[in-house]
């Protein structure tokens, strides 16, 4: 077993709604990460961020030699019982427990947007990578999405109370677009930087999220679970309501976007 220090704060106990909520929605992103990062057969293959280890798996399924870590205890056992060819760890950003240069790939699915220095996780990213080896990483834009307009519209029409800001300190934050998650993996040293938008419809059954969320998951979770009972109630039933016209035939049918870049160490 890989051992670091953990990051894994508003992620632990969480892992089983996580895989059943959000981490489909994650999933979408997936194949144009790996392709970015031209995975291939043969390839040292790392995964900062495993969660429930889908990445891994699709990496692995190209041939690659995966190495999947985790800050979360919980998650890496989902990512273990999933990963039946590759090895797992306990560790996170910004401190892994490998060389310099010891892939040829390393990869971080929504892991920069959760990280408490984003700056030094993304050096930390290009460190473990091999000179002329690839890093591609993912983010949510901020409040782009229709999932974050939904939400936003919950929280207006519940009369929620959002906690206090736990936004980073302006030194270690970047803006959430392409050109920021561009310039956070060029200010680690990767050349070459590409970045670029991509779009897919995600499907699921129409209360996915609320469940996500009230489980307590990312920071829509923060938000759920810092309200009373009244006021999630008046969320609960607010979110039904303003959900259904994204439900198609029972389905939730969610249109949504992320960031992904690309460079080279």
């Amino acid at each position: 077993m890989i051992r670091g220090r953990q990051h894994a704060v508003g992620w632990a106990n969480i892992a089983t709604a996580y895989a059943a909520t959000f981490a489909p929605l994650c999933a979408g992103t997936i194949d144009p990460l790996l392709d970015a990062a031209r995975v291939g057969p043969g390839q040292r293959v790392l995964d900062v961020g495993a969660g429930t280890g889908e990445l891994a798996v699709r990496a692995v399924a190209r041939g690659a030699r995966v190495t999947a870590v985790d800050p979360d205890a919980a998650m890496l056992e989902l990512a273990t019982a999933a990963l039946s060819d590759g090895h797992v760890g306990l560790a996170g950003l910004p401190d892994l427990p490998f060389d310099d240069g010891a892939f040829e790939v390393v990869l971080a699915n929504f892991v920069l947007n959760h990280v408490p220095d984003p700056w030094a996780g993304a050096r930390e990213l290009a460190r473990a990578t091999a000179p002329g080896g690839r890093v591609a990483a993912t983010i949510w834009p901020s409040g782009q999405n229709t999932q974050s307009r939904l939400w936003a519209a919950v929280l207006e029409a519940s009369g929620a109370v959002a906690p206090p800001s736990v936004r980073l300190p302006a030194d270690r934050d970047f803006p959430r677009t392409r050109e920021g998650l561009a310039g956070l993996l060029a200010g680690a040293g990767l050349r070459a930087v590409e970045a670029r938008t991509v779009s897919w419809v995600h499907r699921t059954v129409p209360d996915a999220l609320w469940h996500g969320a009230a489980a307590g998951v990312g920071g829509i979770g923060a938000v759920v679970t810092a309200q009373g009972e009244d006021v999630r109630d008046a969320m609960r039933s607010a979110y039904d309501r303003l959900v259904l016209p994204l439900v198609e035939d029972g389905e939730l049918v969610l249109p949504t976007e992320a960031l992904l870049a690309v460079g080279v160490r």
